[in-house]
C-alpha cells in the first residue's frame, strides 16, 4: 500500500492515502469493500482510528507546578497530531462510497469511528440475511447428476461466499455439508468416514470420493457412473431389460414371446422339441407353465 507523510503542526506528521479502494462501497459488495479498505488501514497502521474504543489523547497537557504556581495549560500536540490522523482516515472512507450510500451516513459523523459504525449498522443485517441463506444453501446442496469434481466446486464457492460475509467454515463442517448432499451409492465412503478416530480433511474426502467415482465407472463398463436419481430418470431401464413388456425380462415368466423361449419358463430352460399342454407353446411342459397360474386363461383356440 503506498501512503506519503506531509507537513503538519509541530514534529507531528500526517499519512495521507495515495489511493482510493479498487471498487466503491454500493449495496451489493459490502464484503470486498470492507476487506479492502481493512487491508489499507491495517497496512497504514491506522486501523485503531475505527475501533470502538478509539478516543483521542487530552487537548491540553498539565500543567506545571513552580513555587506553588501554576503555569498556563498548552496544547498537547499529540491531540493535534491525532486529529489529523483521524480525519485522514475519515477522508479516506467517505472517498471510497458511493454517491447512493455517502447519501444515507449521517451529516453529523466528525470521526472516522462515528462513520465506521454508521456504515457498519447499515449493512449488518444485511450480512446476516447473506450468512443465513448460504448456510441454508449448503444444509440442502446435493450432488445429484453433476459429477464430485463438480460438487466440490459448488461447495467451496458457497464457502468462499460465507468467508466473504465474516463466517469461517472449518474444514469439518464443511466435511458433513459434503457427505450430507451425496447420493446413497456413496453410503460405503460416508461410513468409512464416520468411523474414523481423526477427522478427514477435505483434500483426503476429495481424493477417496473421486477414486470410489472412478471404480463405479469401471464396473459400468466406463460408460460413466449414473447415481439413482439419474436411473430414476431414465425408467430404470439400467436395472432391467424388457420389464415393461409384461413381464417378459430376464429373470421372469411369460408367454407370448416369438419361439416360446421365455415363454411359461425361467430362462435358460427351453426344452426343443415339448408342446405345452396347457399354452400350446414349444419349449417346457405344463409343470413349468406359467399360465396355469392364470384363472383367466382359457387355452388356445
Amino acid at each position: 500500500m503506498a501512503f506519503h507523510l506531509a507537513s503538519s503542526s509541530g514534529a507531528s506528521t500526517v499519512p495521507s492515502f495515495g489511493f482510493s479502494v479498487t471498487e466503491k462501497l454500493a449495496h451489493n459488495n459490502y464484503p470486498m469493500w470492507k476487506m479492502q479498505v481493512l487491508s489499507a488501514l491495517k497496512g497504514a497502521q491506522l486501523a485503531s482510528f475505527i475501533n470502538s474504543e478509539a478516543k483521542p489523547p487530552s487537548s491540553f497537557l498539565e500543567p506545571m507546578k513552580v513555587e506553588d504556581k501554576k503555569e498556563p495549560p498548552k496544547t498537547n500536540p499529540e491531540f493535534e497530531s491525532w486529529v489529523a490522523k483521524d480525519q485522514t482516515v475519515l477522508h479516506f472512507l467517505l472517498s471510497s462510497l458511493s454517491k447512493e450510500i455517502l447519501g444515507q451516513v449521517p451529516t453529523t459523523v466528525a470521526s472516522a469511528k462515528e462513520a465506521w459504525t454508521a456504515i457498519d449498522g447499515m449493512f449488518a443485517s444485511q450480512s446476516r440475511a447473506h450468512i443465513i441463506s448460504t448456510r441454508m444453501a449448503l444444509a440442502t446442496a446435493s450432488k445429484g447428476a453433476s459429477s464430485i469434481s463438480e460438487f466440490f466446486v459448488k461447495m467451496k464457492a458457497l464457502v468462499d461466499e460465507m468467508a466473504s460475509a465474516g463466517r469461517k467454515i472449518e474444514d469439518e463442517e464443511l466435511v458433513s455439508y459434503i457427505l450430507m448432499g451425496l447420493d446413497r451409492e456413496y453410503d460405503p465412503v460416508v461410513s468409512a468416514v464416520a468411523a474414523r478416530v481423526e477427522p478427514i480433511s477435505v483434500g483426503e474426502l476429495y481424493t477417496q470420493l473421486t477414486s470410489f467415482e472412478q471404480r463405479m465407472e469401471m464396473k459400468n463398463g466406463g460408460g460413466g457412473y449414473q447415481s439413482s436419481s439419474n436411473m430414476a430418470s431414465r425408467g430404470g431401464r439400467g436395472n432391467y431389460r424388457g420389464g415393461a413388456r409384461g413381464g417378459g425380462g430376464r429373470g421372469g415368466f411369460g408367454c407370448g414371446q416369438r419361439g416360446g423361449r421365455t415363454s411359461g419358463r425361467p430362462q435358460g430352460s427351453f426344452q426343443a422339441g415339448v408342446i405345452c399342454q396347457l399354452c400350446g407353446k414349444e419349449g417346457h411342459t405344463v409343470v413349468k407353465c406359467f399360465k396355469r397360474f392364470d384363472a383367466s386363461f382359457t387355452g388356445p383356440p
